[in-house]
């Protein structure tokens, strides 16, 4: 048996643009492009992303100051200095140290990880030249490959995309695979106006499927979208709190674009992940689209003229990682969903688990074994059998 860690997180070393000089010289310091207000890795940057739905949608002048979004415990996580800080073991923002990490998944039993750069989606989410961006997510694409080195067997990067040319991305997914990646990131954010179901957009698709890869929507590049009034506040923490209150919204609204819009049903290999987002949301977001897509629901949207329920797509199509918490637990997917619920450590961000396989194998000590295999690594092991390019075979990491 293997486990499939499908969410882990790298960052790239701080000097890798000093590899790529003139690109160094085009990237701001400062971000978002057009209206910057922080650095990565820092701060900043974290409380940007916990209130970017509320509060960037007022004028700035009216906007409550970022530095009065950062908290103690932020600023503890990313002292002055550009290193993000280590705490017990977790850090938001850590550097490649392949070796070590393949070690740590040695120690859990855990023969795969997918990596992820949350420097790389926040620079592929606030850069606004669309050549800056694809510049950049191809460095940094090569970059974090070639840090991983030899161990891409093990530890498999997420291909970064910028969606302003989708011929670009075809491409770029080509060459990524042959760096070793197996998965991509899309957005619910689209800067050139095309949504995942336009027919412009299957070419991407194809080629995912073509690739043996699988499409990834992590909750940094699925932002929630408030009326600006919420913002209307000198509150901090009402923005914040406010800001994070449906991290599943964007996700939902691009569920039910790639069901309705046919998405699954003219590439049925394909295989979207959701990192991130919470589960309990699922149940119902199913529910509700399986109910518009009846015969009486016809007479006031329309026919649905699709020749599966949402659900079967659901089922056959998508994938769902639960963070390691005891909120988070799968049980009920695993009744209404079964194949859904894919397993992620969100390796070393605060909010995952240094050891989730113990985690997850207390939580759900009394699941039947085909469940647990299921959960752990046969749910995705499936998923790239299906596009006929299946996970490598490696030596089975000690439990």
């Amino acid at each position: 048996m293997h486990v499939y860690d499908v969410d882990s997180h790298f960052e790239p070393a701080p000097d890798w643009l000093d590899a790529v000089p003139a690109l160094k010289a085009r990237l701001p310091r400062l971000l978002p492009q057009d209206e910057p207000e922080f650095a990565l890795g820092t701060a900043e940057h974290f409380a940007y992303f916990t209130s970017d739905g509320v509060r960037t949608h007022v004028p700035v002048g009216q906007r409550i100051p970022l530095e009065k979004l950062v908290t103690p415990v932020l600023q503890a996580m990313y002292p002055p200095g550009g290193h993000a800080a280590t705490i017990n073991g977790h850090c938001q923002h850590p550097e490649v140290d392949a070796a070590a990490r393949v070690e740590a998944l040695d120690a859990q039993g855990i023969t795969y990880q997918n990596i992820i750069s949350g420097s790389g989606y926040t620079l592929m989410s606030c850069l606004r030249d669309p050549q800056l961006a694809r510049d950049t997510a191809s460095a940094l694409n090569t970059h974090l490959a070639e840090a991983l080195g030899a161990h891409r067997d093990r530890l498999m990067p997420v291909t970064l995309t910028d969606f302003d040319d989708l011929d670009w991305v075809a491409a770029e997914l080509a060459r990524t695979r042959a760096l070793g990646s197996r998965a991509f990131h899309v957005t619910t954010e689209f800067s050139n106006g095309i949504p995942p179901f336009h027919p412009d957009f299957d070419k991407v698709w194809s080629a995912a499927t073509d690739l043996g890869m699988v499409a990834v929507l992590h909750v940094g590049l699925m932002p929630p979208r408030y009326h600006p009034a919420y913002a209307n506040t000198d509150d901090p923490s009402l923005v914040t709190r406010i800001g994070t209150s449906q991290s599943f919204q964007a996700a939902q609204v691009y569920l039910n674009a790639l069901v309705f819009g046919g998405v699954f049903e003219r590439h049925p290999d394909l295989t979207l992940l959701l990192c991130e987002t919470g589960i309990d949301w699922l149940e119902f977001a199913v529910a509700n689209m399986d109910g518009r897509a009846t015969p009486e629901s016809a007479a006031f949207l329309g026919p649905y003229r699709l020749p599966l329920k949402p659900s079967e797509y659901i089922r056959r199509n998508v994938r769902v990682s639960p963070l390691p918490q005891a909120a988070q637990s799968p049980r009920w997917m695993f009744q209404e969903l079964p194949e859904v619920a894919v397993f992620s450590s969100d390796m070393p961000h605060f909010e995952g688990s240094l050891a989730p396989v113990d985690f997850w194998r207390g939580e759900l000590a009394d699941i039947d074994d085909a469940t647990w295999r299921s959960f752990v690594g046969g749910s995705m092991a499936a998923a790239y059998a299906r596009m006929g390019d299946p996970l490598p075979v490696v030596a089975p990491a000690a439990s």
